[in-house]
């Protein structure tokens, strides 16, 4: 997406994020979380129109469709048990918000 620098993004994240409501993952295992919740948050977003050829699509962001296909993939890549994926939920669900607050910070995001 023009406009989007995804360093800036893990950055703003990672330093938002509530650290002591993710203590199950270790600093190094929450910074690899967020960096792949960043890549598979823009893969959602180019396979769903939303971003085309980095520029805006025609498709609106599907919140809770984007939710879900981060956190599945996160779960599939990261594995563990129903108490992991529920962590992992946990962290896309803050994830989800700090990322709009970074894109809104950035002038990425139009309200309709």
């Amino acid at each position: 997406m023009q406009g989007y620098d995804k360093e800036a993004a893990v950055n703003f994240i990672a330093g938002h994020i509530d650290k002591g409501a993710h203590k199950g993952f270790s600093p190094k295992e929450l910074d690899a979380l967020l960096r792949q919740a960043v890549e598979l948050d823009l893969k959602y977003m180019e396979e769903n129109g939303v971003i085309v050829d980095g520029m805006a699509g025609d498709n609106f962001y599907d919140d809770d469709d984007a939710f879900e296909y981060i956190s599945e993939n996160l779960i599939k890549l990261y594995g563990g048990n129903d108490q992991t994926a529920m962590r992992i939920c946990a962290l896309v669900d803050d994830y989800m918000d700090l990322q709009e607050s970074y894109m809104e910070q950035s002038g990425l995001v139009e309200w309709e």
